[in-house]
């Protein structure tokens, strides 16, 4: 070969080995023999045995990128510091498949004049024509590794689009070959998952479910594996994350859902399509389509802030009666709830890009009104009210007890195994006798704890009801007042009651009449208009006729000149104080009245 010099034969030569999986390392045993084989081609080509070096630790390894790739990483380094004299590889696509890391091989080989060697023969990457031939090929192996990515995707999203690709599935359902997707065989996990999906319903955000399965003692299960029943289901906490997580998977609601994280969806008959894919009504689900989208509806609305918009969201226990529901009537926004000092609410609402107030209500002139006409709604209907509360009760009550039991008769079914596996073992077997003896007590122990709970917990309510205590659900529930104020009501109570028949309140000053207009959208579609005075008269406010005074001589007199006509005609502040310029200016502006300019004016 007369592009081999002796200065080449004088450094090693080093052959690049590598399968781009496991699976071709373990079953493409041929390509892998033809690859070891290139050492005997570089001792026909010249060199000794004791020069040839065999770089194989990269099995296993894809070349679409040196990350990772510590054999070629080393490859590159010995060729720069003029350490080899070749590089043989059986083709191309064993060394790089991204011409970014293959050009920046032959750049380097370039520089310490080392070869590149392949099947089809010596190439120089100094010679033009070599380099060019070098280039194409490198070029050809990045283009055919995207053939054989997009044929393979292809093949998987034309799977997927009959629903038969194998998607990780959520607790709950499992794979059953032949079946496709189908619920969990075990009860006790399903009743689980049912408890979770109507617990939100009444409830409303993730976190009020994980509290209610935390005050009541109840486990949450986990199977991994993809749906395997060869994975043992597992009983650990609810977090609020994978709450969150169980709610946004349309695989409960009885969907297939391929690649469901990605935002866009497609055809799948498109070609090169990467978005999801979701085919409905392909197994039975846990709830319906539409309320999963409710769902989903309802955990965006739950933040207050979500894409840039002001949302509604969930009821939290401030003092603010119409939290996350009200509207401003002059841009149409949601308005932001301010606290003061002294636990006042004011609702305040501001342009989004020069934050220039739009328009401010105080709480104390518009709640007591939406109050008085919520509890006159809920008077019209309280019988069928307190027949729906018992009967919530009742189904709570037996719904907890449900889940007690699974889990008593999970934990005694452990117990009875417990028990035969240590009545099977030989008793002069002391040694194995006695570790299944400890697993047994330790299952019993487990058996009782559960037994004890069990019992604590039908004692708390709603697991049990006395007559006692039915009689009163009943009153309460037919006298709706005392109930929303009873001391142990919280706020957050409150405004879920509320939005169960207020959809939003819409809010407007009237700056002549000193009211403000209210709007209450209800669910069932009706609005009713109501007017709420913004200033309520007591000792200590201002006397209308003072600020009808104001009116006829703001424009002529400045407002010094007002506070000693004030104080002269005997008015008096609503603190009964003379009146002040400070006064005066605070006056003029709650009432929207402009002050006059004047050039000698030494206020």
């Amino acid at each position: 070969m007369g592009k081999i010099a002796a200065s080449h034969l004088e450094r090693k030569a080093c052959v690049y080995v590598r399968q781009s999986s496991m699976a071709q390392v373990q079953h493409h045993r041929e390509s892998t023999e033809r690859q070891y084989n290139f050492r005997e081609r570089a001792i026909t080509l010249g060199w000794r045995a004791d020069q040839v070096e065999v770089i194989d630790e990269d099995q296993g390894q894809s070349g679409a990128s040196a990350g990772g790739r510590g054999g070629f990483q080393r490859l590159v380094l010995a060729v720069g510091m003029g350490e080899v004299g070749a590089i043989l590889g059986l083709e191309v696509s064993r060394l790089a498949r991204s011409c970014a890391d293959w050009y920046r091989l032959l750049e380097i080989a370039a520089v310490a004049r080392a070869l590149i060697v392949d099947a089809d023969g010596v190439y120089d990457p100094n010679q033009y024509n070599d380099r060019l031939v070098l280039g194409l090929k490198g070029t050809f192996s990045e283009a055919e590794l995207h053939f054989l990515k997009q044929r393979m995707v292809g093949g998987r999203r034309n799977k997927a689009g009959r629903g038969a690709f194998r998607i990780r599935l959520p607790v709950g359902y499992v794979w059953e070959e032949g079946d496709g997707i189908r619920m969990d065989p075990d009860e006790r996990v399903r009743n689980a998952v049912g408890l979770f999906f109507r617990s939100f319903d009444r409830i409303g955000t993730a976190m009020g479910v994980v509290r209610y399965f935390e005050n009541n003692g109840q486990p949450f299960p986990c199977r991994d594996g993809w749906g395997s029943l060869e994975s043992a289901v597992t009983w650990g906490g609810l977090s609020v994350s994978r709450a969150v997580a169980i709610m946004r998977n349309p695989i409960y609601a009885g969907a297939y859902a391929y690649n469901r994280h990605c935002r866009e969806e497609v055809d799948r008959e498109e070609p090169g399509a990467c978005g999801r894919i979701v085919i409905r009504d392909t197994h039975p689900g846990y709830i319906s389509w539409e309320q999963y989208e409710r769902n989903v509806s309802r955990l965006v609305e739950n933040r207050n802030m979500y894409g840039g918009v002001r949302r509604k969201g969930s009821a939290r226990e401030g003092s603010s009666l119409l939290q996350g529901i009200v509207l401003c009537g002059l841009c149409g926004r949601h308005m932001q709830v301010h606290y003061g000092s002294d636990d006042t609410t004011k609702y305040v609402c501001h342009t989004p890009m020069t934050r220039r107030l739009c328009q401010k209500v105080h709480g104390r002139y518009v709640e007591p009104l939406v109050e008085e006409e919520l509890l006159k709604a809920l008077n019209q209907e309280d019988l069928e009210l307190a027949i729906r509360a018992m009967e919530k009760l009742e189904e709570r009550a037996e719904e907890l007890d449900r889940q007690w039991r699974k889990r008593l008769e999970g934990a005694r079914y452990e117990a009875e195994k417990a028990a035969r596996r240590y009545h099977q073992v030989e008793p002069e077997n002391r040694l194995v006798a006695r570790t299944l003896e400890k697993e047994w007590n330790e299952r019993l122990e487990e058996a009782q704890r559960l037994e004890k709970e069990y019992q604590e917990a039908r004692q708390k309510p709603p697991c049990k009801l006395s007559g006692e205590q039915r009689e009163k659900i009943l009153s309460l529930a037919q006298d709706i007042p005392r109930l929303w104020k009873a001391p142990t009501t919280r706020n957050s109570q409150r405004k879920q009651l509320l939005r169960l028949l207020i959809e939003d309140v819409t809010l407007r000053n009237v700056e002549d009449s000193w009211s403000t207009e209210v709007a209450i959208h209800w669910k069932t579609g009706a609005v009713s208009r109501h007017t709420a005075r913004r200033v309520v008269p007591h000792p200590q406010t201002t006397a209308p006729e003072v600020v009808t005074r104001i009116r006829e001589i703001v424009q002529e007199k400045t407002d010094l000149e007002i506070a000693q006509i004030l104080n002269a005609e005997g008015y008096k502040s609503g603190y009964g104080k003379p009146f002040t310029v400070g006064g005066v200016a605070h006056l003029r502006e709650r009432g929207g009245m402009k002050k006059r300019i004047l050039k000698d004016e030494g206020e």
